[in-house]
């Protein structure tokens, strides 16, 4: 019993019986057949004896009348009559349905028909009287009328075509009330993922803000939503962009004044210092623009050859680490489109976060493998890699591991690098493998969505 549960439970889940539209439709189609079960079952229990009798005699007569019909048109001896007219009930009366328990007598009584009724008491029977063609008149014996249970009933009902229709129409009907509730919550279901995709604020459709109803407040909210966040993020990004440009202003000018004190005192220790933070400031300074242009709306895409972005940061490397020797496995078949400008810097940031914590003489092991539906980026150093507990941390902004007292750096590297491969709606993935360093992998998949 709980392997068929979690069996069920199992299908339940894979088949999307979790979604509101077949909830909506599961429920309202099983109240529909509930209560036409229920109605049925009403009006059939409140069927008289005395109707259900009526109509089980006319019953019998009519079958009765056809037999008799038969019997006086066969063209045979009378005495080969009674087994032509019982093949002629095996062939055509079975093909209308339930034959009755009856016997039929003429006006001789001679038994000229008889099925089932050798059981049925003499005080349990009724009779009737029908004519042939001829004239004749025959006696019709049969049981008397018993009305059959409630649940007989309603099967007998249940197999007709008009149960049959009204089990599709009430189908039908759910689906489309489930359709209807449905379709406007997947609208905006993709309305806001249009707008986190793409950072792009559209009206949402008049006809769904004017229904009257709770979609319709639903919409409302989400549109009010969307225009306090896109004017929150806006005027945050406009912010970091004011103020990384006033900073660069007295910062600069701070530049030039080191630089002419250093020309009379070039040994001094501090002009030295005044120098290398303005260079580090310059750079946060460069990042903090860096990661608010990632935020903004998504350009035009173009054709991204992964390999020849790897390659260029590759030599950049080169030249600010070239004690680090790098190697690199491509794959020719590595190309998507995308944003290049933004993989570029992700290759850059993670590339150099790699060459910077490596040891002196250590490879940094680089390769582009494609695979069936995404393209793969690993990147490994040989470092002293990072702890578990640190590892879901790296990814926020400003985080530094453990060994932030002996690099430079701001700890943005790494959240301008998941920026720019969540804008291609890849996978950044981190890893310490057997040997030590650190793993860093880029999933992209080959399909980028706008």
């Amino acid at each position: 019993m709980v392997r068929f549960s979690t069996l069920l439970g199992a299908m339940y889940h894979k088949l999307g019986f979790r979604r509101l539209f077949w909830r909506v439709f599961i429920w309202f189609w099983l109240s529909s057949l509930l209560v036409m079960f229920a109605t049925s079952f009403v009006i059939i229990s409140k069927y008289s004896s005395e109707d259900y009798a009526k109509r089980y005699s006319n019953d019998v007569l009519t079958q009765a009348e056809r037999i008799v019909w038969r019997y006086e048109q066969t063209l045979v001896p009378q005495a080969n009559r009674s087994v032509k007219l019982k093949n002629w009930i095996n062939k055509k009366e079975n093909r209308r349905g339930h034959l009755m328990s009856m016997l039929i007598m003429d006006d001789t009584k001679q038994r000229i028909y008889h099925y089932r009724l050798n059981k049925v008491k003499p005080e349990d029977r009724l009779a009737h009287s029908v004519f042939g063609p001829s004239g004749r008149s025959y006696q019709v014996f049969s049981k008397k009328p018993q009305a059959p249970r409630i649940y007989t009933q309603l099967m007998y009902r249940f197999q007709s075509l008009q149960f049959v229709f009204i089990f599709f129409a009430s189908a039908l009907v759910s689906a489309l009330l489930s359709w209807s509730i449905t379709r406007p919550l997947n609208y905006l279901g993709s309305f806001s993922r249009h707008y986190a995709n793409k950072q792009e604020v559209a009206p949402l459709p008049r006809a769904l803000l004017t229904r009257g109803d709770e979609v319709a407040d639903l919409a409302q909210d989400i549109e009010f939503m969307i225009n306090k966040t896109h004017a929150a993020a806006t005027a945050q990004q406009q912010l970091l962009h004011d103020v990384s440009h006033e900073l660069r202003a007295p910062l600069a000018r701070l530049q030039v004044s080191a630089a002419l004190i250093e020309q009379k005192s070039p040994d001094s220790r501090h002009v030295k210092q005044i120098h290398n933070d303005c260079l580090r400031i310059d750079q946060l300074i460069q990042q903090i623009l860096d990661y608010s242009k990632l935020e903004q709306g998504n350009p035009a895409q173009e054709p991204c050859n992964i390999n020849a972005l790897c390659e260029q940061v590759i030599k950049n490397m080169a030249v600010t680490y070239p004690d680090i020797p790098v190697t690199f496995k491509a794959d020719n078949k590595a190309q998507l489109n995308g944003y290049p400008e933004a993989l570029l810097q992700a290759f850059d940031n993670i590339i150099g976060n790699a060459c910077k914590y490596s040891s002196d003489g250590q490879p940094v092991d680089i390769s582009v493998n494609n695979r069936e539906n995404s393209i793969v980026v690993s990147v490994r150093d040989h470092g002293p890699g990072v702890d578990e507990s640190e590892m879901s941390k790296l990814l926020q902004p400003f985080y530094r591991a453990g060994n932030k007292m002996h690099t430079n750096g701001f700890g943005l590297g790494l959240s301008i690098a998941l920026k720019a491969i969540n804008k291609h709606h890849g996978e950044l993935r981190i890893s310490t493998p057997d040997g030590g360093g650190l793993l860093v992998e880029i999933i992209l998949p080959r399909d980028t969505v706008a």
